[in-house]
């Protein structure tokens, strides 16, 4: 794309001289105005260009990638590897290009209509225009893409698409909505800051869309709505409850009159205010929970238990999805009977009820004080003997490190940006094996990378579709100390 460059630059220069003459920039003064022009000018300044182009593939952000001969690369949205389209450019970086799309010229066989009506506008899903099973390709070829890039070798093969999920659609207990200046409610339309309105959202759960669509019709006629900035919906799967939290900044007013008109949605079983973050303690919620059952197959037995959580807590948005999640964390983990378990990044014990139950001894590690005290309710209730400690994780894992702690297995799921410097620490503790649970491909090659040269070997690495419509992509990583790896040999 030089050309690109060289003709934006000759137009920019002429439209300075142009805005110079018409200015008067003469002299010490008016250079200096010239200079605040050509800044102003250079941010709002852009050409257009369209190109038609072939699709080579599809990268992690769910973009499309092409390479045009003798130019940057283009990254189109909506797109599918092979097809060939029309396009125009709306941003240039600088290794790539950014282009939105015109017109598809040759669809692939894999193109299908988004169940969405607003998917064109929305900024949540960015596949939908995908058949479910290319979006389990991309998801796994992401995964081995980031492996790649890293210089990861995992000694078996990565699964050729993501571990699917059982609703591809209405699988979301959990949607967080924007609501602008106007009380309209939904999500934030593509690459901007404007809300999309909507009445409905095809990846919710069919009872949250019923609440949805109440909300919808109350915020055209209840302009009070437009006091917070955020909606949040939160179905319990084991009680099939709807609780709305409305959030709002810091020394926020509540107004007790919405909260009544609120309640008395039926499709609502319970409102709250969430100010600066924070639950307004007025209120006590009813706390939501989910009922497990996972089968253990080298113990040919199943384990039933169920978690309860509050409405503060983290917990995964496809619940269907996370059972599954379970079960493979406890068959990755073989055996687990009289042996010992480190859970990084707990949260309320989705995994460590799990394990303990299994015949570990666990013990669980967390920031969050709100979901240590709900991991401990759920171990009580589950009849575990686990021990749960509010802490921070790269600075627990330094000192237990230090102290030489004998641990057979270690689990983690970090949040998006990995454990990155308490890998080094990690490493350190020597555990048989270590399972990483991971939301993002990058940070999880660089830190599988580092232990990797640190005495491990990535022995199972299994991409989970816990995102069904969005390039999103959940991973579970197996690695073994490389002396145990060759002994089970």
């Amino acid at each position: 794309m030089p050309e690109i460059r060289r003709l934006r630059t000759c137009l920019l220069r002429t439209v300075l001289r142009y805005y110079a003459t018409r200015a008067g920039l003469n002299g010490q003064r008016g250079s200096r105005r010239l200079r605040q022009v050509q800044r102003v000018t250079s941010l709002n300044f852009s050409l257009r260009m369209e190109f038609i182009i072939k699709i080579e593939k599809i990268i992690n952000n769910g973009m499309g990638l092409a390479r045009p001969a003798g130019g940057k690369i283009l990254m189109v949205p909506g797109v599918l590897p092979g097809e060939k389209v029309k396009v125009s450019t709306r941003k240039e970086f600088r290794g790539h290009i950014e282009a939105d799309l015109d017109e598809v010229l040759q669809a692939s066989s894999a193109r299908i209509a988004p169940p969405c009506p607003w998917y064109t506008d929305c900024g949540g899903c960015d596949l939908q225009h995908a058949d479910y099973d290319s979006q389990l390709a991309f998801k796994s070829a992401f995964l081995s893409e980031a492996m790649t890039r890293a210089g990861v070798v995992c000694e078996s093969a990565v699964p050729s698409t993501a571990l699917a999920s059982p609703n591809q659609l209405n699988y979301r207990y959990r949607i967080r909505l924007k609501i602008d200046k106007n009380g309209r409610i939904g999500f934030f339309r593509k690459q901007t800051n404007s809300v999309v309105a909507l009445s409905s959202c095809p990846v919710a759960t069919k009872k949250m869309n019923a609440a949805l669509a109440f909300v919808h019709n109350f915020s055209q006629t209840q302009a009070t709505i437009a006091m917070y900035n955020e909606l949040e919906l939160l179905h319990s799967p084991a009680h099939d409850t709807i609780t709305l939290l409305l959030a709002a900044g810091k020394n926020q007013k509540t107004s007790p009159e919405l909260l009544t008109a609120l309640t008395n949605c039926p499709e609502i079983d319970q409102v709250a205010f969430k100010i600066d973050g924070k639950i307004n303690t007025d209120f006590q919620l009813k706390p939501l929970g989910q009922i497990f059952s996972v089968p253990l197959t080298q113990e040919n037995r199943n384990i039933n238990y169920t978690l309860t959580w509050s409405a503060d807590c983290f917990s995964q948005v496809n619940a269907n999805q996370n059972e599954r999640l379970v079960q493979l964390v406890c068959e990755l983990a073989g055996d687990m009977r009289g042996k010992t378990a480190l859970d990084l990044y707990c949260g309320m014990g989705n995994f460590s009820i799990a394990l303990a139950l299994s015949g570990a001894t666990v013990t669980g590690l967390e920031l969050n004080s709100e979901s240590i005290n709900w991991a401990e309710r759920n171990a009580g209730a589950a009849g575990v003997n686990c021990r749960f400690y509010v802490a921070d994780v790269p600075t627990s894992l330094r000192e237990l490190a230090n102290d030489r702690q004998q641990i057979d297995t270690v689990i983690l799921d970090p949040p998006r940006k990995g454990l990155d410097k308490g890998t080094r620490s990690l490493a350190k503790l020597n555990a048989r094996q270590i399972l990483y649970i991971s939301c993002d491909p990058a940070t999880l090659s660089r830190d599988v990378a580092l232990l990797t040269r640190s005495g491990y070997q990535l022995k199972q690495l299994i991409p989970v579709d816990m995102f069904p419509q969005t390039h999103h992509i959940e991973s579970v990583a197996l690695l073994k100390k490389i002396d145990i790896a060759a002994a089970s040999h």
